[in-house]
């Protein structure tokens, strides 16, 4: 005959029986816990004091002329920045006329050179080919200085309108926030 251990002794226990869980409740019919809302707590003292005089500053700014103020200036934005690309383009095309100009002068000085040099000889030729290629190396340098400053001026208006509107706008935003 078995004999039993002391651990199998003695009265046995019912396990607990688990607790329903919210989804066990709402398929039984059972609504679950509601949870209680967060509780809203005073701001702190440490609150920042110039936050707080902004958001007393926008508080006093009506919401009804804010919102044609802001249309307006979104308009002058959009125009400062067309303008700025008119500017731009109108610069670009000017550097795309002027490296053209630049490239038929050189295919015309060139024929003169080949002209002169068939007429003078080879010796002679070859005795002004060093002053020839200084020449054309300076004439090239001397183009591309006119070409960038031709860019840099047309990109320095372009600038200069955007760099106008935007001090502009901040200008607007400081008058919103002293009223």
């Amino acid at each position: 005959m078995p004999t039993r251990t002391l651990a199998t002794k003695g009265p046995t226990r019912k396990a607990a029986a688990p607790q329903p869980t919210a989804k066990r409740k709402a398929l039984r019919g059972h609504a679950p816990a509601r949870k209680k809302p967060p509780q809203k707590t005073a701001p702190a003292a440490t609150d920042d004091p110039s936050l707080l005089d902004l958001g007393a500053r926008l508080g006093k700014i009506e919401l009804a002329g804010l919102a044609g103020k802001l249309v307006q200036g979104w308009r002058k934005d959009l125009e400062s920045i067309m303008q700025a690309s008119r500017k731009s383009y109108a610069g670009l095309q000017e550097i795309v006329h002027r490296q053209t100009a630049q490239i038929k002068e050189a295919v015309g000085e060139l024929k003169t050179v080949g002209t002169v040099m068939a007429e003078v000889g080879t010796k002679e030729s070859a005795r002004n080919l060093d002053k020839l290629a200084l020449a054309s190396l300076e004439l090239a340098l001397a183009d591309i200085r006119e070409l960038a400053a031709l860019a840099a001026s047309s990109q320095r208006d372009a600038f200069d309108i955007v760099h106008r509107r935007v001090t502009e706008n901040i200008d607007e935003v400081q008058h919103l926030l002293r009223k």
